[in-house]
């Protein structure tokens, strides 16, 4: 996790794990350290669908400015001056579902 300073605000740059599952005829991109998910009926639709809520949610905390809350509601804990997700649960119907695979996606979190 690195802070980096933008001409506008200060954005804290990290990685969260996406991962993607196959539930009846979608595909579930699924965030847990965000509880964040989006579904199409692609690997590649999914990505780009999660991608796009990312982005929205984002926006609303930006416009809020409640990204602290919501991290914090999410099981984010602050150690050493940061924010940084804690373990996660995942829901029992993505257990149960058939999991694909998951990925890294850097995320660029707002900060005042």
């Amino acid at each position: 996790m690195s802070l980096v300073k933008t001409k506008k605000q200060k954005v804290v740059n990290a990685e969260v794990t996406v991962m993607l599952y196959q539930q009846g005829d979608y595909i579930v991109a699924y965030c847990p350290s965000l509880d964040l998910s989006s579904y199409a009926k692609t690997e590649k639709g999914a990505v780009a669908s999660f991608n796009e809520a990312l982005e929205i949610f984002l926006e609303y905390c930006r416009e809020n400015d409640t990204l602290e809350q919501n991290l914090l509601a999410c099981g984010w804990k602050l150690r050493s001056g940061y924010l940084q997700p804690d373990e996660v649960t995942v829901p029992l119907e993505l257990l149960k579902a058939q999991k694909l695979h998951s990925f890294d996606q850097k995320v660029s979190l707002p900060i005042s």
